[in-house]
């Protein structure tokens, strides 16, 4: 446990950075870049994650497991499986997206600029080290090289014609932070040179092939949705759907990153048999992910407007609608991945971790098509939205059988009324006119006081862990 308190440390203070960094370039991006070049920007990129992903095949959920679970004289071999998988689907995924990019794709230039984007996907082999419970290891690269990045882009771009410097300066990041990896692979137990790479088989293509379809599933709601939107509704509709998601995913990536670095101890507890240590974990990570999902999703969405106005410029302020019913994904992912990665996965439940990812795809891509046409960027918030709802409810029936869920629900359904009582609230609530930052701020207090009381009066969770870490200090 001690190992998986310090790995929680390390990944809070990566989190901070991916909050911090977007803050400082977006708006700088978002006054730079024309709304065009922004949409332009999120349609390669849309298509470039999907293909990435796809490389990884389900190496981040399939791979972690099985290195968390290796003994260290098995560690080389089931890392070389893994890894060969890795390799041959990259190789394939770079020829398809080269011949349809020379051959299919608008944005021709834009999108072999990201082609050591994918090579670096094809390398990233941290989820051994993320298996091995090596987590410090994979925040101090990506610190490093996101920092260099942000430096970057505000050394070198300095207008709307710089889109192809930006896309250079991710894409040849990506690839030198995973070639990093390759180098300190032995901390891991694990030795380029001595692995033996003529017995290498593909035992793991079926599981990691089956682990594949909700990938690539996710990738249709997440990824290649703003495909669709910007074929349909031009890229500036494209710019108004994806950027008021950005606020959104980065939150996330703070909420369900908790996930990932717990779920390799909840599989070594079901691997001995643990199921009472493994069910305590859950809850209170499900308490805790549920309890800041509805705060961050709340924040966002009574500051909507002036967000916008602060954080991207007026010029964005057409998007006001989407960010505002979009923050409510936030809710939606974090806690049905909770149930997803802690509970599914870590049990092996691989069929059940897959089936929702595959009706969310199928959803979104049928309802985007004709929705976007006619509503555009609208449209394809209020799919998104209903996708991710579909989605969570789905990760929560198919493991009801495992946890409690009256006892859970019982403590959750106290944040949904103080999420709804200061949410309500705030239609009502008029500060008046001052500046945007000023307005933002005196909001996002008043908002998050209210919040946290009203979860104090409703004793929750929260309160009953306040009175013991008070009681403790006081013992102290």
């Amino acid at each position: 446990m001690k190992k998986v308190s310090v790995n929680l440390v390390y990944n809070a203070l990566y989190q901070f950075l991916l909050v911090a960094l977007p803050i400082l370039t977006i708006p700088y991006l978002s006054r730079t870049f024309s709304t065009e070049n922004v949409g332009i920007n999120g349609y390669v990129g849309s298509i470039v994650a999907f293909a990435g992903n796809f490389m990884l095949l389900g190496l981040n959920q399939y791979g972690v497991r099985t290195i968390a679970q290796a003994k260290a004289e098995e560690l080389e071999d089931k890392f070389r499986d893994l890894w060969i998988v890795q390799i041959t689907a990259g190789l394939i995924i770079l020829i398809i997206y080269s011949v349809l990019v020379l051959f299919f794709l608008p944005y021709r230039f834009y999108f072999l600029l990201n082609i050591p984007y994918l090579i670096g996907y094809g390398l990233d082999i941290s989820w051994a080290y993320i298996g091995r419970g090596n987590v410090s290891k994979v925040v101090l690269r990506n610190s490093v090289i996101k920092i260099s990045t942000v430096i970057l882009i505000f050394t070198l771009i300095h207008s709307s014609g710089d889109l192809w410097k930006y896309m250079v300066i991710n894409s040849v990041g990506m690839l030198i932070a995973n070639l990093i990896f390759l180098i300190d692979l032995k901390s891991l137990g694990i030795r380029l040179k001595s692995i033996r790479w003529q017995t290498a088989n593909f035992r793991y293509l079926k599981p990691l092939l089956f682990l594949a379809i909700p990938v690539v599933s996710a990738q249709l709601y997440t990824n290649v949705d703003s495909t669709i939107v910007g074929t349909i509704a031009g890229a500036t509709q494209l710019a108004y759907y994806d950027q008021s998601q950005k606020m959104a995913r980065i939150v996330l990536a703070i909420l369900t990153s908790i996930s990932t670095v717990i779920m390799p101890k909840m599989a070594q507890l079901d691997r001995e048999g643990s199921d009472d240590k493994l069910l305590k974990m859950f809850k209170a990570s499900a308490d805790y992910t549920l309890m800041l999902a509805f705060f961050f999703a709340l924040i966002l969405m009574i500051n909507a407007k002036s967000f916008i106005i602060f954080f991207y410029s007026k010029k964005f302020i057409p998007m006001t609608f989407n960010m505002f019913w979009v923050s409510l994904i936030i809710i939606f992912v974090a806690y049905g991945g909770v149930f997803a990665t802690q509970l599914a996965l870590a049990k092996g439940l691989y069929r059940e971790y897959m089936i929702p990812y595959v009706v969310g795809a199928v959803f979104s891509v049928t309802a985007n098509i004709p929705i976007a046409k006619v509503y555009g960027a609208n449209g394809g918030t209020v799919v998104i939205v209903l996708t991710e709802l579909l989605v969570c409810f789905l990760r929560i029936f198919f493991v009801r059988n495992s946890v409690d869920l009256k006892t859970l629900f019982s403590e959750h359904i106290k944040y949904l009324f103080a999420f709804l009582v200061v949410l309500l609230g705030s239609r009502f609530v008029q500060i008046g006119q001052i500046g945007t930052f000023t307005n933002l701020a005196i909001t996002s207090i008043i908002g998050a006081i209210a919040y946290f009381v009203i979860l104090l009066l409703l004793r929750t969770r929260f309160f009953s862990d306040i009175h013991v870490f008070l009681k403790k200090r006081r013992a102290h």
